[in-house]
């Protein structure tokens, strides 16, 4: 082989390893026996691929406030389906459920999200959503 193929071959397996390497897999982070269901406020929101994410204020029974991180899918697929930074906004409450993370933090990836006030859908995960 030339060296400027072979070279070209060992940058493109080393981009495709970093690509690979930024995206995990759901089963590697999150646990489907730890199911949690959450309310809180929305303090901020990455509209960002690929995984988008919610953060919530929660203040649980003992008055605390704790902050959760919630994946979801990335901005391009949850536009298509609705979700846009003109439905969820900051300060809104959410109640979301789903399945957290592995090791314990107060992080989870998200089954569905409803406004808390109404009991309105804003997201529900559907099948292949999840790798």
């Amino acid at each position: 082989m030339r060296p400027g193929i072979s070279a070209l071959v060992g940058l493109s397996a080393l981009l495709l390893a970093a690509a690979a390497g930024a995206h995990h897999s759901f089963s590697a982070e999150f646990d489907v026996g730890r199911p949690v269901e959450i309310t809180g406020t929305v303090s901020a929101v990455e509209w960002t691929n690929p995984h988008a994410w919610v953060h919530l204020d929660v203040t649980g029974d003992d008055g605390k406030v704790e902050t959760w991180a919630v994946e979801m899918l990335g901005f391009n697929a949850l536009a298509r389906r609705g979700l846009t930074p003109r439905v969820l906004k900051v300060g809104d409450r959410l109640t979301v459920t789903g399945f957290g993370s592995r090791d314990g933090t107060n992080t989870a990836n998200a089954s569905t999200l409803k406004r808390a006030d109404t009991g309105e859908s804003l997201w529900v995960t559907q099948e292949g959503d999840r790798n």
